[in-house]
């Protein structure tokens, strides 16, 4: 018995839908399976199942490993294509793409995002160098106060913070032997005056019994006289003149020892009086001692430090009390050797209190210590000023600023602007809707600008922000703050014209090209221009640019330059021609064809 039995995919079970056969195949394939008829239907229903359910699963492996070996395939070659060098554009200068243009084999309509970017134009402007260092601030004056006597304190009341003035009682010393020192050496001077009195006397006394001595002796000089005469007459003898002789050399030696005792108690009365001198000395000495148990500030200023108790008996070593001047401050800090060869008395310092309300505070440098540090290898610099307010104490912490140097008009950008382009510091300079690379030197730096001494002029525009994006001749979008477009700048009116001359149809065939420009004045006459910039680019959809090197030299007339590059790929190029004479300046882009 034959028995044929007939099954369709449509009746395979779900777990076979979305097999590898289904999705190559549309319309349903019918299989016919014929048995032998010594099978039993049952039986033969069952084993036709199995057979063909084996069958499905492994036509099913095999499309799905081909369908995955496809992927991976496809995959590989998409991925060599796209690391492929632009270089390797030249190949397909020989391929045949069958006359297809650019825009059917990229998908290019032509256009390219312009780049959004910040500006900031140029302009001369105040530069200032500095550095910045941490600081304190120290009293103008801070003195120690000490007793100038032994003795207890007493009336000791002030403290730390108390603001005082020069001539203050801040304390009293209970020393009552400074009062028994001044009693004492007043009686000292009332002995002595007395003494001193006495020697007068004496003195007087000597002197009027000089007086006598001298009287008699001028008697005793007219009676040798006149007997000297009566001896010469015969009138008296030898004998009586010698007596009258030798009361007048008795009287002359009693005057004589007079005389030295006048002198030696005129002496001492002199002697006396040096005495009551110094003993007056002494006591006010002891007055002056005994003014010193009552302590006053110095000073005015404000109390810092009290270092002694009341009931402490001090002596004139120990210090009881610190006291500052405020009324003028020190800004003080300790700048790095290599920082301070830079900073000369007079330099600006602007200095702020962090975590106050104090406004900046501006000085100059009053002067810098002449020795530096052992250990920290830094020198103190110190400005000092008034502090009007006394808002400013000592030990606060304080930020300076020092200024190192200043150039009052200067081209700066800032420090974002520059960047590194073909080895050398470059900004990048706006013109018109593009941009272009501009090699800068660079001077003097503040940290957040820098000094431009050569490569940019006054009223040129930079770029601050985006320049990550750009290349040479890229389109650009001038944003604010806020991410919003604004206005671009527009380059400004050239007094100069570049033509290009060859080729006259603006169209050039695919590979090697050469291009002829010409560079005239206004009125059309030919400049003699030495410096001509060109560069070829295509734009490209959701890329960069593609872009050419263009070789310039020139073409043996005034004004003229052959530009030789090669444009590998079909479609429109943009030519960009600029003139960066010192004289002359100018842009201008032109559209070329490839065929």
């Amino acid at each position: 018995m034959t028995a044929n039995t007939t099954k369709t995919q449509g009746s395979m079970s779900d777990d076979n839908e979305n097999s590898p056969e289904d999705s190559l195949k549309s319309d349903r394939v019918t299989e016919e399976v014929t048995y032998p008829s010594t099978v039993e239907p049952d039986k033969l229903t069952e084993t036709d199942s199995q057979q063909e359910s084996a069958s499905n699963f492994k036509l099913g492996k095999t499309l799905l490993g081909l369908g995955v070996f496809a992927l991976l395939t496809g995959n590989i070659l998409v991925l060599t294509n796209h690391l492929k060098p632009s270089s390797s554009m030249a190949e397909m200068e020989g391929m045949d793409h069958g006359n297809m243009s650019h825009d059917e084999m990229m998908a290019v309509d032509g256009s390219f995002n312009p780049n959004p970017v910040r500006v900031e134009t140029v302009k001369p402007q105040v530069l200032e160098a500095s550095v910045s260092y941490t600081g304190t601030i120290k009293p103008y004056e801070e003195i120690m106060v000490y007793p100038r006597v032994a003795g207890q304190l007493t009336n000791y009341s002030v403290y730390p913070g108390d603001r005082v003035t020069a001539g203050q009682p801040i304390a009293t010393l209970d020393a009552s032997e400074l009062t028994t020192g001044v009693a004492e050496a007043a009686a000292e001077v009332s002995t002595m005056e007395t003494d001193l009195e006495m020697s007068k006397i004496e003195v007087d006394e000597q002197r009027s019994a000089i007086a006598q001595i001298e009287a008699d002796l001028d008697y005793l000089n007219l009676k040798k006289d006149r007997f000297a005469r009566l001896v010469k007459d015969g009138v008296i003898s030898q004998d009586e003149f010698d007596v009258v002789d030798s009361e007048v050399r008795s009287k002359e030696a009693a005057l004589k020892q007079a005389r030295v005792k006048l002198a030696r108690m005129s002496a001492m009365v002199t002697n006396n009086r040096a005495k009551i001198n110094q003993a007056k000395a002494k006591v006010d000495t002891a007055k002056v001692m005994q003014g010193y148990t009552t302590i006053t500030s110095p000073i005015s200023g404000i109390v810092q430090e009290r270092n002694a108790d009341p009931g402490v008996v001090v002596q004139p070593s120990m210090g009881i009390v610190k006291i500052g001047n405020y009324n003028r401050v020190r800004l003080q800090a300790n700048v790095a050797q290599s920082d301070a060869v830079n900073i000369r008395p007079g330099a600006t310092v602007i200095a702020t209190v962090p975590g106050s309300n104090i406004a900046p505070i501006k000085g100059k440098i009053t002067s810098i210590f002449p020795q530096a540090n052992s250990q920290t290898r830094t020198v103190t610099v110190e400005a000092v000023i008034d502090n009007l307010d006394g808002q400013l104490l000592s030990g606060k912490f304080l930020e300076m600023k020092i200024l190192t140097a200043r150039k009052p008009s200067a081209i700066t950008v800032p420090q974002a602007a520059v960047v590194e382009f073909q080895d050398q510091p470059s900004v990048w300079v706006v013109e018109g809707d593009t941009v272009t690379a501009q090699p800068v030197t660079l001077g003097m730096s503040t940290g957040e600008r820098v000094e431009v001494t050569s490569g940019l002029e006054s009223g040129q525009a930079v770029v601050t922000s985006g320049q990550n994006r750009l290349v040479e001749n890229a389109p650009i979008a001038i944003i604010n703050q806020s991410e919003q477009p604004i206005a671009s700048n527009k380059a400004a009116t050239q007094d100069i014209q570049i033509q290009l001359i060859s080729p006259d149809n603006n169209e050039v065939a695919m590979g090697d090209a050469q291009l002829v420009i010409e560079v005239k004045d206004a009125q059309g006459q030919p400049l003699d221009i030495k410096d001509l910039e060109m560069s070829a680019s295509m734009p490209m959809k959701n890329m960069a640019p593609m872009s050419a090197p263009v070789e310039v030299q020139p073409d043996g007339k005034t004004g003229r330059f052959k530009a030789d590059t090669y444009l590998s790929m079909k479609g429109d190029w943009t030519i960009t021609a600029q003139v960066k004479d010192p004289k002359n300046r100018g842009k201008q882009e032109f559209t070329v064809k490839v065929q």
